[in-house]
């Protein structure tokens, strides 16, 4: 709801209905509505962070390869879908832009990170992982159309090529 239509339309009954529960089963979960949107960056951050930075500690190979891993993970669960919903709201919200803007600093901590063990001084790693980090949030801003996982992956492998070649 919150995607598709936005925060002024993420309510209980609509939701229980679409859910298929009871408003009373919702409630069991959430005292009220702000309880539930509150606990709403918390959740992206866990459903939408935390799958991409334990894949990147879970795959062997070099800095490069753990780029490529991150990518094509991208690629294909596209973890950021729910990304423009949140900056929507954060742009009314100050406790939702501060949890975006921390998630935010956690992803490209990752991605800094694999630049400095690719060889970059940390400014050098940094403004890469903006870099990298920027497009994949522009690139869900500025997409109107949906894009086939074959193309997201072409055009992460691509932009790895762009962002490593001098690495190599």
């Amino acid at each position: 709801m919150l995607r598709e239509c936005g925060v002024d339309h993420v309510k209980v009954e609509p939701l229980a209905e679409r859910l298929a529960v009871t408003k009373g089963s919702f409630y069991w979960h959430f005292k009220n509505r702000n309880d539930l949107l509150r606990s709403l960056p918390e959740f992206w951050a866990r459903s939408q962070t935390d799958p991409v930075v334990a894949h990147v500690e879970t795959t062997a190979g070099s800095a490069i390869d753990k780029m490529r891993a991150i990518l094509e993970f991208i690629a294909r669960e596209d973890p950021d879908r729910y990304d423009n919903a949140m900056r929507a709201w954060a742009i009314f919200d100050p406790e939702v832009a501060a949890a975006v803007a921390q998630i935010d600093d956690r992803r490209m901590a990752t991605v800094r990170a694999l630049f400095e063990g690719a060889g970059l001084n940390p400014d050098d790693a940094a403004f890469r992982a903006r870099l990298w980090y920027f497009y994949d949030v522009g690139e869900h801003v500025t997409r109107d159309t949906p894009v086939s996982v074959e193309e997201r992956l072409e055009r992460a492998q691509h932009r790895l090529k762009l962002l490593t070649s001098d690495l190599d």
